[in-house]
């Protein structure tokens, strides 16, 4: 017979096994703009500019309450690369 302690962690492991829902479902790693600035935009100039073209895009009333996000140091850039149109 098992005992109430063998019981319960046997329960506890699966209650935490069950909860974490199991496979990826391919979503995306990249964080909502509004929460995070990618690591690639400190290096790329391109997801620089994705970036901040995203955080434009957000409406202000979903914007003006949130915490602030931490931005880098420096954001990428190029100086050989074409001007681009940010919508």
């Amino acid at each position: 017979m098992m005992s109430k302690q063998t019981l319960w962690v046997a329960g506890i492991a699966a209650t935490l096994l069950s909860a974490c829902g199991g496979g990826g479902g391919g979503g995306s790693n990249t964080p909502a703009v509004t929460e995070a600035v990618p690591a690639a935009a400190s290096t790329d100039s391109g997801a620089a500019t994705t970036y901040v073209a995203a955080l434009t895009a957000e409406p202000g009333s979903t914007t003006d309450t949130l915490e602030p996000v931490a931005v880098p140091d420096t954001l990428a850039a190029s100086d050989s690369a074409e001007p681009a149109a940010v919508p």
